[in-house]
């Protein structure tokens, strides 16, 4: 399997634990991309060696690195330039690679996801679920509508978990230059969450929804899902969800009073990579 990951030195713990919860509760053999501006050689090296300690040898970091890939496009301390990446990985992966699946760092891997990584696209290019709270929904869309011009927008997609149709992509002769387009042209408030803003408009007619609660559970919003179905509750999400998201501003690998009922679920994790980690920086 493929696996794609783009950031900045700043998110590459979360994404040490994201990879140990990988490889801890999945068997399969992956390649490891991670598309990035300028993360060092030296840190690259190390998480070239943390993935192989964790995998067993059985798997590998690529790392691609990209100059100027998106000048002057709109960024913040939370939303940086690499998360456009996703979003035109294709002009630089492998022309093999059919398919891949991009992940945020800020995730946990709990359970086996090959079921989404063998999906039909059926001629669209992405798989995505939206977060289904009304507040999210029903503001963004409108929000986008209003932005874009556009009244076909009826669904608002998170971007942190997709299965992109990368030969689809690259048979696209509009992909790359609508991209830029919306980035350069777009309104202020159509980019309040840059990446996923311009997925939702640009790509809106091209995403195929899937399972929110499988592969895109919002780890703040456990009450949520359980007052809409009493079924799910830990246990079902501890056998069934493949991804749990940690979604929003406050993060549990630098929030020390980060609260939840996933926060010693995520502690586990962290501790874990933070030692192996350590264990390969005093080799």
């Amino acid at each position: 399997m493929n696996i794609l990951i783009s950031c900045d030195e700043n998110y590459l713990r979360p994404l040490r634990v994201m990879l140990v919860s990988l490889f801890e509760n999945t068997k399969n053999k992956y390649n490891i991309y991670l598309i990035h501006k300028n993360i060092s050689d030296k840190k690259i090296e190390k998480l070239e060696d943390f993935v192989e300690n964790i995998s067993d040898n059985k798997s590998k970091l690529i790392s691609i690195k990209v100059d100027a890939l998106f000048m002057g496009a709109k960024t913040t301390f939370y939303y940086t330039e690499e998360m456009y990446y996703r979003l035109l990985a294709y002009k630089y992966l492998p022309e093999n690679l059919g398919k891949i699946l991009y992940l945020d760092p800020d995730i946990l891997v709990l359970n086996s996801f090959e079921k989404l990584y063998n999906i039909d696209f059926k001629d669209n290019l992405f798989a995505a679920a939206t977060h289904s709270a009304p507040a999210v929904q029903g503001a963004n869309v409108t929000r986008l509508s209003l932005s874009s011009g556009y009244d076909d927008i009826s669904n608002y997609f998170n971007s942190g978990i997709l299965m992109i149709n990368l030969n689809l992509a690259r048979e696209s002769e509009n992909y790359e230059r609508e991209v830029k387009k919306y980035i350069e042209e777009s309104k202020s408030f159509g980019l309040l969450m840059p990446d996923q803003d311009l997925l939702n408009v640009v790509f809106r007619n091209n995403i195929i929804s899937i399972s929110e609660l499988e592969y895109n559970y919002d780890a703040r919003k456990f009450l949520f899902y359980k007052l809409k179905n009493k079924s799910w509750d830990l246990s079902y999400v501890m056998d069934n969800t493949k991804f749990l998201h940690f979604c929003g501003k406050r993060k549990p690998w630098f929030d020390e009073e980060y609260i939840g009922i996933f926060a010693s679920l995520y502690k586990y994790f962290l501790k874990k990579a933070d030692r192996i980690y350590k264990n390969i920086e005093d080799m």
